[in-house]
C-alpha cells in the first residue's frame, strides 16, 4: 500500500461538489491504495494544500492561478498513465528544472548542477527517459534533454520554470509585418482557404475569392459556410484581439465558426473524442478539459516571444480539445488572436503541408514541441513573402 500525498488529496478534491472532510476521507477510502487512512493524516495533507494556498478551507481556490496549473498536471498525468507523485518529488523536479532551464547536459553536468548521486540518478533518468520526458541526444558520453510535450508543457509551467532558454533555441524568431490595407485582406482570404482546406474542404484560392464575392462556386453547401463562418470567425478576432485570450471569447469564436454545421456550437464537449488517423488520447472529462484550458490561458500570459508561445498555445488548445468539432480552426484564430495582439499578421501557412503540420502536431504531444514552432514560424513566414510578391 502507498501513503498518500497531498497532491492525492487534492485531485480526489478536485473531483467532488464541496464535499465535507468526512465526505472526502470516504471517498478516499474508496481505493484501495487507501482504505486505511486515518483522519489524522489527511488533516495533515489538507493544512500543507492550505499552506501553498491550493484550498480554501477545505474547498478549492479558485482564486489562486496555480490551482488550475496544478489541476491541469495532474488530471494530464493521470490521463497519460503516468505516477504525478514521482514526477512532483523534490529530486524528480529538480532533475527537471536543471535539465530544461540548462539545456542539454552530459551526465557530470547533470550530478554537478543537481548534488544528486550518480545511483539516484540513474533511477530517475531511466524512468524519465521511458516516460517520454526526457530524450537521449547522446549514449557516450551520455546527454540528455527535456521534452516539451503535452504534459511536460503543465508540469513546467506548474513548476514556475523559465522559459528564456527555451525561447533562445528558435533564434530571431520574427515574421515580417504588414500595414497595407491590401496585404491585411489578401491575408484574411489566404488564412481562411488554409484553415478551412487543412480540415478536408476542397476550395481552391480562387473559389474563397468567389465566396466572398457571392459569386457562385462549385463547392458544397457545407463548404460554402465554413468559408463564410472563418471569414466572420477572423474579422471577430481582429475585434477582440487587444483583450486577454479568454473562455467565454474562445466559445464566441467556435459559435460563430461552426454556425450552422454543429448541433450545439460554442459549448464544450465534455466526452470521448478521437482525432482521425492517431491513437492519441484526448481530455473527455469536464475537470481534464475546464482545468486545462485554465492553465492553458495562464500558460498564454506568459512573456513568451508572441512568434513562439502562438504555435505553443495553438499546440496545446489542439490537445485539449474541447469542442466536439473545429478544435484545428479554433487553435489557429488563437494562433492569430496572439500575433495580432504583438501587431503581427494572422497566421498563415500553405495547407498542401497540412500532414506535415498533422504530423508534428502528434511528435509534440509524443516527443517534444519544438519542430511545430520551426515549422510553424517557417511556413508562416514563407506564405506571407509569398503574398507580398503576389501583392507588390
Amino acid at each position: 500500500m502507498r501513503s498518500l500525498s497531498k497532491y492525492d488529496v487534492f485531485f480526489y478534491l478536485s473531483q467532488m461538489e464541496a464535499p465535507t472532510k468526512e465526505e472526502l476521507i470516504k471517498f478516499l477510502r474508496r481505493n484501495a491504495f487507501f482504505e486505511h487512512v486515518s483522519e489524522r493524516t489527511v488533516s495533515k495533507k489538507l493544512n500543507e494544500l492550505k499552506k501553498e494556498k491550493l484550498l480554501k478551507g477545505i474547498q478549492i481556490n479558485t482564486e489562486n492561478p496555480k490551482t488550475y496549473d496544478c489541476l491541469a498536471f495532474l488530471c494530464w498525468a493521470r490521463m497519460k498513465g503516468k505516477e504525478y507523485n514521482r514526477l512532483l518529488d523534490k529530486k524528480s523536479a529538480l532533475l527537471f528544472k536543471t535539465l530544461f532551464e540548462n539545456g542539454p547536459l552530459n551526465f557530470k553536468e547533470i550530478v554537478k548542477k543537481t548534488g544528486l548521486s550518480k545511483p539516484t540518478l540513474i533511477k530517475y533518468i531511466g524512468t524519465f527517459t521511458e516516460n517520454g520526458v526526457f530524450s537521449v541526444i547522446k549514449k557516450k558520453p551520455l546527454v540528455l534533454k527535456a521534452n516539451l510535450n503535452d504534459l511536460t508543457l503543465f508540469y513546467a509551467n506548474f513548476l514556475d520554470l523559465s522559459f528564456e532558454l527555451f525561447e533562445k533555441q528558435f533564434g530571431k524568431a520574427d515574421i515580417p509585418k504588414i500595414s497595407s490595407k491590401k496585404l491585411i485582406s489578401a491575408t484574411i482570404k489566404l488564412h481562411v482557404h488554409s484553415t478551412t482546406v487543412t480540415e478536408g474542404n476542397t476550395a481552391t484560392e480562387d473559389d474563397v475569392e468567389r465566396v466572398f464575392g457571392d459569386y457562385p462556386v462549385k463547392l458544397t453547401p457545407r463548404e460554402v459556410t465554413e468559408i463564410l463562418n472563418a471569414r466572420s470567425a477572423i474579422n471577430e478576432v481582429f475585434s477582440i484581439c487587444k483583450k486577454d485570450i479568454n473562455i467565454e471569447e474562445i466559445k464566441h469564436l467556435h459559435r460563430i465558426l461552426m454556425n450552422n454545421l454543429l448541433e450545439k456550437p460554442g459549448e464544450f464537449y465534455y466526452g470521448r473524442k478521437r482525432l482521425a488517423g492517431f491513437e492519441t488520447k484526448l481530455p473527455s472529462s469536464k475537470q481534464e478539459i475546464d482545468f486545462s484550458m485554465a492553465a492553458l490561458l495562464n500558460f498564454a500570459g506568459k512573456p513568451i516571444n508572441p512568434v513562439i508561445i502562438s504555435p505553443m498555445v495553438h499546440f496545446i488548445f489542439a490537445s485539449v480539445h474541447p469542442f466536439a468539432d473545429g478544435n484545428g480552426r479554433v487553435a489557429r484564430l488563437m494562433h492569430s488572436w496572439i500575433l495580432l495582439k504583438a501587431g503581427l499578421p494572422l497566421f498563415v501557412f500553405d495547407p498542401k503541408k497540412r500532414n506535415e503540420y498533422f504530423a508534428l502536431l502528434e511528435k509534440s504531444r509524443n516527443e517534444s514541441i519544438e519542430d511545430f514552432i520551426n515549422f510553424c514560424i517557417k511556413e508562416h513566414r514563407n506564405s506571407l513573402e509569398e503574398l507580398m510578391k503576389k501583392e507588390a
